[in-house]
């Protein structure tokens, strides 16, 4: 059994290159994938509309239906930039939604996916704003403002936030509590995104993935019969194949 997991790619544009990138990745995968996991912040933006999607997001979606088509299993976590996905995702796609994090039994392993932002329960004013953004208010909102408006003003809230953002920084004293007590409750692996910092070790028995972003770094986190591998995606060159260090 063979999954892949992303986080982080951010994507805006169909022209800009990590999106171009993820597109050709994602073509290679087509007949040889079990299952997708995508842990949030797979978009700059997105909320979901009942009968509307993001057109500038077609080519994903229409990957991921061609994924679906063949019979590889699609799971969405949605981040803080990705969320109340929509029909779209479940209906059309046949995609496992999860709103917050989840134990998933996979190739007789229980893994605990996450997207990471609620890693630091000290950050009373991240999780309000959070639980605004997923509030029954903001879901109304989809049926009254028309997808073009949110469409102009997610972004431009991204971009004001884009403006705060810190330098990188190794997330392992965080994170390492929280996959911790994941693990205590039974999972085999924690894997999680947010931080953008590709950072994997072995815990209490069990292993926990920090997934790198699809924005400079191409980090994905690779699942064969069991065994995880942190790798990076690498063009070899326009007419070749491409492959992961």
């Amino acid at each position: 059994m063979r999954a892949i997991f992303i986080a982080d790619a951010h994507l805006r544009h169909p022209h800009d290159q990590n999106y171009r990138k993820l597109l050709d990745f994602l073509d290679q995968q087509q007949g040889n994938l079990d299952a997708l996991f995508l842990l949030g912040d797979i978009f700059e933006f997105w909320i979901g509309y009942h009968h509307v999607v993001f057109s500038e997001h077609l080519p994903l979606l229409s990957r991921l239906q061609q994924l679906s088509e063949k019979g590889c299993r699609l799971f969405y976590v949605e981040g803080n930039h990705d969320f109340n996905l929509g029909s779209f995702f479940s209906e059309k796609l046949t995609c496992q939604v999860i709103p917050d994090q989840q134990v998933i039994d996979w190739d007789g392993q229980k893994i605990f996916i996450c997207h990471g932002d609620l890693a630091n329960p000290r950050d009373k004013s991240y999780i309000l704003m959070r639980k605004f953004w997923r509030s029954r208010f903001v879901k109304f909102l989809t049926r009254v403002v028309p997808p073009d408006s949110a469409w102009r003003l997610g972004n431009f809230l991204c971009d004001l936030s884009r403006k705060k953002q810190h330098q990188r920084r190794n997330p392992e004293e965080l994170v390492l509590p929280y996959a911790k007590q994941a693990l205590a409750q039974g999972a085999d692996k924690f894997v999680c995104g947010h931080f953008h910092f590709p950072l994997q070790t072995k815990i209490d028995g069990g292993q926990m993935t920090v997934l790198g972003d699809w924005i400079q770094q191409f980090s994905y986190l690779e699942l064969i019969n069991g065994e995880a591998r942190l790798k990076s995606y690498k063009t070899v060159s326009a007419s070749a194949q491409s492959s992961a260090t």
